[in-house]
């Protein structure tokens, strides 16, 4: 219609006559249609059906329930001639004496034909209704000579069409000068013809999957009507697409294939060629109940069959939509509608939070074994290290709440000491401006409190972010780490260079056994039936599927835990650091190594082996017995912790 009236209304200021108006508007229709079509085909034919998916459910349900009012309303103004409003005078313009045998026609014949579909599941229901209505009032009406006029002037019968004259595209720009300048100035006009088509075609196959609970090949759908469009063209059609209203009058007759709708269009076809009057055989008030009756199909199928009854915030917007549309227009309602389906969408997605858990080092620890004094110290003072495991898209509306969250996490910090704050990025796949300026307002109270932010697991574009933002740079504490357990572990570190563990007086292997074992145990007998092997950096001390004929103690350096997978992949599973005991379960299991042990450091290992071990039983079975309570209370110890951290993770 707008392209129409911009284009009519400058050939009227040109003063050329309204026949070469009316060539032009046709031509651009023409035109409008071709471009439609390839836009459609070329959508489906590149697959692109599925970014056009992106319609919240609310504007379905919006649009389908305005389809169906308006359908309604607009079935009452066929069978009467009045466009039915809330006014007095509307209402009293239905019931005139004019008006209201046709009104009261139709109006059965709609409810009449709903509720035996109801109840009797049978596509006759609708053809059989409709045929032995139109039969009966064509008999009682023309039968008794009232089919122009009963009880008022309106009449009872549409008009007949008339002399038809085919309009062919290709000879009226043969036989008319045709202004492509002006056609090319209403290009605008021509394109936005084509995008209402395309976003028309979406709600319709959206709406007919909710009406009819079938899933629908979009991009086949778009292919089809682009081809449809593009044969339209030729032949001088218009645009459009398929029809919801066509679509669920079939559908409630029964139809259950595509040839449905072709054998329609060839009755359709066969009356314009042969030029038969069918129209002016049904009634007029059976044409709007027909209309009326599709409209309550579809607001059954909005509100009452609605999969947003389970939400009302969504049956609400759905109305305000509904209602939108049909003051104001689909463009209007469809646009408001998306616009509260994101503000709706972004308010509740804010309620959920991005922190997916959190926890401190006194629940959790990292993939690094420390001596007992370490573990011990990381134990007690665990609770200043806290890691926040986040997920999700931090955007506006949640990027506020995980500052708060984290604020209030360092002021109940105890005795109101610096804390190591792990934030894991690993399940976060991208964030927008606001959190990053949220997480620079935590960086600054960060540096308050004398605190330090540890990131892990940012992707290179949201690295560049905080890059930008100043969070790395040369003279900031705060750092960032590829991996959650290498952030963890980092931490680990800095909190124990804080405490002062003491020099202590014998560092030797003796005086450590001797802490492991307290008192009343020969120290120096156990450590007789130990070997002294030195390692350098990159050395390997147990070879993984080897047979696990010893216990190491790592008394010095740094060792890795390797495993090698069938394709020769390694991974990394622990590391561990000095005083600790090495290889214990596949010794006592009786197992080949289930992974290597390289150092990582050079490293001092003290080695029982299998043949030692014997001996140690049979000659000294006190000293056996104390280290077999060791190795218990070692494994006790890593259970307990493994127990707690199980805990804290559900």
């Amino acid at each position: 219609s707008v392209l129409a009236a911009s284009i009519a209304a400058q050939i009227s200021l040109s003063g050329q006559s309204g026949e070469v108006a009316v060539i032009h508007v046709m031509i651009a229709i023409t035109i409008s249609t071709g471009l439609t079509g390839l836009l459609l085909f070329g959508l489906g034919a590149l697959r692109l059906g599925v970014w056009l998916r992106f319609v919240p459910y609310p504007v379905i349900g919006g649009f389908l329930a305005a389809s169906g009012w308006l359908l309604i309303t607009g079935g009452v103004e066929v069978m009467t001639g009045v466009a039915p409003g809330v006014t007095v005078q509307s209402l009293a313009a239905l019931i005139a004496p004019e008006h209201f045998p046709h009104f009261i026609v139709g109006v059965i014949f709609a409810a009449l034909v709903f509720l035996v579909r109801r109840r009797l599941d049978s596509f006759l229901v609708l053809p059989v209704a409709f045929f032995a209505f139109v039969f009966i009032l064509d008999a009682g009406l023309l039968g008794l000579g009232l089919g122009e006029n009963f009880g008022g002037t309106q009449s009872w019968f549409l008009q007949g069409m008339g002399t038809l004259q085919l309009w062919v595209p290709v000879a009226a720009i043969a036989e008319h000068g045709i202004d492509w300048t002006l056609l090319a100035q209403n290009a605008a006009e021509i394109g936005a013809v084509c995008g209402v088509t395309a976003v028309s075609m979406l709600l319709d196959v959206s709406s007919l999957e909710v009406a009819r609970q079938k899933s629908a090949d979009l991009d086949k759908e778009l292919r089809t009507n682009g081809i449809a469009n593009i044969v339209a063209s030729v032949v001088g059609g218009v645009a459009g697409n398929l029809s919801l209203n066509g679509s669920v009058l079939i559908n409630e007759a029964g139809a259950v294939s595509r040839l449905s709708g072709v054998f329609a269009a060839l009755v359709c076809g066969l009356v314009l060629l042969f030029g038969a009057e069918v129209a002016t055989l049904i009634p007029v008030p059976l044409l709007g109940g027909l209309l009326v009756y599709l409209g309550m199909v579809i607001l059954k199928e909005a509100f009452v069959q609605s999969p947003a009854q389970r939400s009302g915030t969504d049956m609400l917007l759905a109305g305000a939509i509904m209602a939108v549309i049909i003051y104001s227009g689909y463009l209007l309602g469809v646009v408001l509608g998306v616009i509260g389906a994101c503000l709706l969408f972004a308010f509740s997605y804010s309620r959920i939070g991005v922190v997916r858990r959190h926890l401190t080092r006194a629940q959790f620890s990292s993939n690094v074994d420390r001596s007992p004094v370490e573990a011990g110290l990381l134990r007690q003072h665990g609770d200043r290290i806290h890691m926040f495991w986040l997920s999700g898209f931090i955007f506006f509306g949640s990027s506020n709440g995980l500052f708060e969250q984290v604020r209030r996490c360092l002021d109940g910090q105890v005795n109101n000491e610096p804390a190591y704050l792990i934030l894991d990025f690993g399940g976060v796949p991208g964030l927008d401006t606001s959190a990053v300026l949220s997480l620079v307002k935590l960086k600054n109270y960060c540096d308050e409190r004398a605190s330090v932010l540890v990131f892990s697991g940012l992707s290179e574009q949201m690295h560049r972010s905080f890059v930008s933002a100043g969070f790395f740079d040369e003279n900031s504490p705060h750092r960032t780490f590829p991996e959650r357990n290498d952030a963890l572990d980092w931490s680990e570190m800095k909190l124990l260079a804080e405490y002062d563990l003491g020099a202590r007086a014998d560092d030797s292997f003796e005086a450590w056994l001797g802490e492991q074992l307290g008192e009343g145990v020969d120290i120096a007998r156990l450590a007789s039936y130990f070997e002294r092997h030195e390692f350098a950096a990159g050395g390997a001390i147990l070879a993984q599927g080897a047979a696990s004929d010893s216990v190491d103690l790592l008394a010095e350096g740094e060792v890795a835990i390797m495993f090698r997978d069938e394709e020769g992949r390694e991974t990394r599973l622990r590391r561990m650091a000095a005083q600790t005991v090495i290889g214990e379960m596949g010794f006592y299991r009786q197992v080949p190594r289930g992974a290597a042990v390289i150092a990582e450091r050079a490293s001092v290992i003290y080695r029982l082996t299998h043949e030692a071990f014997e001996k140690m039983q049979d000659k000294d079975p006190q000293v056996a017995s104390a280290f077999h309570k060791m190795i218990i209370r070692l494994l006790s110890d890593r259970l307990d912790f493994a127990n707690r951290e199980i805990t804290a993770l559900i």
